[in-house]
């Protein structure tokens, strides 16, 4: 083995010791989080957003200080006042805790099998998630807009992963309908998010690469007099277009997408 080599392996094996100590706070503090939850379901909300607060917290600070992984965020001042629905790309776990953080009480919009695994599943009742049968069609979507605009009344966010699953940065997966249709159905705003989550904390990746993920948060795009069709091709462009500016190719070149 090259010298080369065996420092690149030092240096992830290095790695995979830093990403285990991340593991070892972190999952207890899920299974925490989501047991408080469900214990004090019958709370106001704001108890029950300010313990996922302290849980994100908790973690944005471990990961930082166990795996170099900060993050720098743009357009705070974007954030409208009243209700809107955020969209942005999934590409790991890290945008699913902290943009929680940046936000006034969120909703998410999940796949109804996540709320079946124990625990998780039930932090995700507790906080009221609009919980999607996505084989149903129709149904789905008029299920989507009856409770988020319910949701969108009682003042809460909805948040919601166009592209409805993870997708590895440098590949590409067209943006649903169904967070445009609520846009155009309820006339709340979108506000898109772009961010490079993908490039430091890889979909099935046991390790947290060090690095600053950078997250946009865009100005809201308003859905009046526009079909849904039109509203979902502007916040893809936006979204894809500003995740371009903001990659991080030297981490690419690490994880292999880019020579």
């Amino acid at each position: 083995m090259s010298q080369e080599n065996t420092v690149s392996a030092l240096y992830k094996f290095w790695l995979v010791i830093r990403s285990s100590l991340f593991w070892l706070v972190f999952l207890p503090t899920v299974l925490i989080a989501a047991i408080l939850l469900s214990l004090f379901f019958f709370l106001p909300v704001s108890i029950r957003v300010g313990i996922i607060k302290i849980w994100i917290n908790i973690n944005l600070w471990w990961i930082k200080h166990t795996c170099g992984l900060g993050y720098e965020v743009e357009g705070l001042e974007n954030i409208p006042q009243d209700g809107f629905i955020v969209m942005a790309k999934h590409s790991s776990t890290w945008e699913t805790i902290a943009l929680q953080k940046f936000f006034r009480p969120m909703v998410w919009v999940v796949k109804k099998e996540l709320t079946y695994i124990p625990f998780f599943g039930w932090g995700l009742k507790a906080m009221n998630a609009i919980a999607i049968n996505r084989g149903t069609g129709r149904q789905a979507i008029r299920q989507l807009v009856e409770e988020g605009r319910q949701r969108m009344q009682e003042g809460r966010i909805v948040m919601l992963f166009p592209e409805g699953t993870r997708v590895m940065p440098g590949q590409y997966k067209s943006f649903k309908l169904g967070g445009a249709i609520l846009a155009e159905k309820t006339g709340y705003r979108i506000l898109p998010v772009a961010h490079n989550a993908g490039e430091f904390w890889p979909r099935h990746s046991w390790i947290k690469w060090p690095g600053t993920i950078k997250l946009v948060i865009g100005k809201p795009i308003d859905p009046a007099g526009k079909k849904p069709d039109q509203i979902i091709k502007e916040v893809e462009h936006w979204v894809l277009e500003t995740g371009k500016t903001i990659s991080d190719h030297e981490q690419l070149k690490r994880l292999g997408i880019e020579k």
